[in-house]
């Protein structure tokens, strides 16, 4: 094809655009008109129905309880354990033995020992506390008197020595008179021998009586000695007869009255004390022996999920030896968005489903939210979220723990309310009230009323108006208090018809710069339909020529 005939064709095509274009603006712009002719109703009646609300969120199924199984008694060592991980016990089922014999023996050995203790500590309690017989005081009594007989003698042999050795004294005074004057005696004859005075035979006389005389005063010196020896050891006599007495006296006086004395009374509170101990450690022997376990059992129905202890381990009442859960006690966990958490309560309906559990629907509620939000990861990136858990109910026991269920919270629900559209009610910040426009028929009245619950789309009415009343369905700040129907009707059809017209102004512009921009397109060379045509589109043309 030459260059002419395709600018014949380009020019016929862009004929036929503009003229399909224009029809359908016509088109555009007729269908846009308003219908003059028809009028909508501008009141409704406040009447009584149910007020819905519900929030979406996802969350995973979990266990409700792992209930951990701790080792049973102080210390023990697992001797059996009869279960394994998955299986299925019910409450009273054995899970572990323990190796207690030697334990068991101890015990026993510590009872014995005891009893017997307890047995002599009451023994000797009892002597220091049962009455001495009447034969008992006699004989100490005799024993008072024989003492006290034995210190007299002792005294009596005491004083007789006195006289004795005043006349011992006596004689020890002559003695050393007749050594002293025998002494003397041969001095002066040694003098008298020395100038011729006597002879020697007398003089040898006189020295041998002197050495009898001095003799004889170590005689009567040592005898007097002897005595005063006698004395002292009969006045030692004494005091061990004092002494007896004494203790003979006593021993009658604690015979004679039951703990008589502190000392006494001391070593029977101590005896006491110690027999209080021993009882206590018997009945800690014989609670430890009577509590001794054997083996732990399941509490509760549940799949054994972990088993923490090997047979042989040494145990303490903190020790877990295994876990256990119930498969058909679950709850779902949830994130909810902070902007939806203050809606939410205990109790709340929830429903829940799953893609992969098409057809199926499970029900439950909320049984706790958590205290404090928290940083959750979404698809959408991190996120504020106030974690919840929801009971569910699984009767046909096909959900699992790990399931991902959507949830539907319905956080409110009250049925049978009195309500309006939302836009019906008006606020006047002002005054701090709100209310409606009441109709009578002909007029419209302000009237002040008090709000409830509201969704999207009405409004709960607590007060200010009663069922089948007429208000004003969307009332705007151009209404007025004691307008009547007609002039909001005409009001109203007077903003319809000029938003029609500016719509359709808008429509109209749209469509000629369409055009416009068609036709500069088309003396640029841009337009013209490549290949086949595709629809209304148009694609990428080359300058002509």
């Amino acid at each position: 094809m030459n260059k002419r005939i395709k600018a014949a064709i380009a020019v016929v095509l862009a004929a036929a655009v503009c003229g399909g274009g224009f029809g359908i603006y016509k088109h555009i712009k007729g269908n846009n008109m308003p219908n003059m002719n028809r009028e909508l109703p501008i009141t409704e009646k406040a009447a009584r129905t149910s007020l819905t609300n519900t929030i979406t969120a996802s969350g995973s199924v979990l266990l409700e309880d792992e209930i951990e199984v701790y080792a049973e008694g102080e210390t023990n060592i697992v001797k059996n354990i009869l279960v394994e991980e998955g299986d299925n016990v019910k409450a009273g089922d054995l899970l572990v033995e323990y190796d207690v014999e030697d334990r068991k023996e101890e015990l026993e050995k510590q009872i014995r020992d005891t009893e017997r203790e307890i047995e002599n500590s009451q023994l000797s309690l009892k002597s220091m506390t049962t009455p001495t017989s009447d034969t008992e005081i006699t004989k100490l009594k005799n024993t008072v008197v024989s003492k006290q007989k034995a210190l007299q003698e002792a005294q009596t042999s005491y004083d007789s020595y006195a006289s004795g050795l005043s006349i011992q004294q006596t004689a020890v005074d002559n003695a050393q008179q007749d050594a002293k004057d025998a002494e003397k005696e041969v001095s002066d004859l040694k003098q008298l021998l020395d100038v011729g005075g006597v002879t020697q035979s007398e003089y040898d006389a006189a020295v041998t009586a002197a050495k009898k005389a001095n003799d004889q005063l170590t005689e009567i010196q040592k005898a007097y000695d002897d005595l005063v020896t006698e004395q002292d050891n009969v006045k030692l006599a004494i005091t061990t007869a004092q002494n007896d007495v004494t203790d003979a006296q006593n021993a009658l006086k604690d015979a004679q009255t039951v703990l008589g004395d502190s000392e006494s009374k001391t070593k029977y509170e101590q005896e006491q004390l110690k027999l209080k101990g021993l009882q206590d450690n018997l009945a800690d022997y014989k609670k430890d022996l009577s509590e001794l376990v054997y083996s732990t059992s399941a509490a509760v129905d549940g799949k054994v999920t972990e088993v923490c202890v090997d047979e042989g381990t040494y145990t303490e009442e903190n020790t877990v030896i295994l876990k256990l859960a119930d498969f058909n006690k679950l709850i779902v966990s949830a994130n909810i968005e902070e902007y939806d958490a203050p809606l939410l309560e205990l109790g709340q309906k929830v429903v829940m489903t799953s893609d992969g559990l098409e057809g199926k629907e499970y029900t439950g509620s909320i049984t706790n939210i958590n205290a404090s939000a928290l940083a959750a990861e979404t698809n959408m990136g991190s996120e504020t979220a106030v974690p919840v858990e929801i009971s569910v109910d699984n009767p046909d026991g096909v959900l699992k723990p790990g399931y991902n269920l959507d949830l539907e919270i319905t956080v409110l629900d009250k049925p049978d309310i009195l309500t309006v559209s939302s836009g019906a009610v008006k606020t006047d910040a002002k005054a701090g009230i709100k209310y409606v426009f009441v109709s009578d028929g002909s007029k419209v009245n302000q009237r002040e009323v008090t709000t409830g619950e509201e969704n999207d789309t009405v409004v709960e009415i607590t007060s200010g108006l009663e069922e089948g009343e007429e208000v004003l369905s969307s009332a705007d700040d151009s209404i007025k208090d004691g307008m009547t129907l007609d002039e909001i009707k005409e009001q109203r059809n007077t903003a319809n018809k000029q938003k029609s017209d500016n719509d359709s102004s808008e429509n109209e512009n749209m469509m000629r710069g369409d055009m416009m921009g068609n036709d500069q397109n088309r003396r640029f060379g841009q337009g013209v339909p490549s290949g086949v045509p595709r629809g209304g589109g148009f694609g990428g043309g080359r300058p002509m020529g």
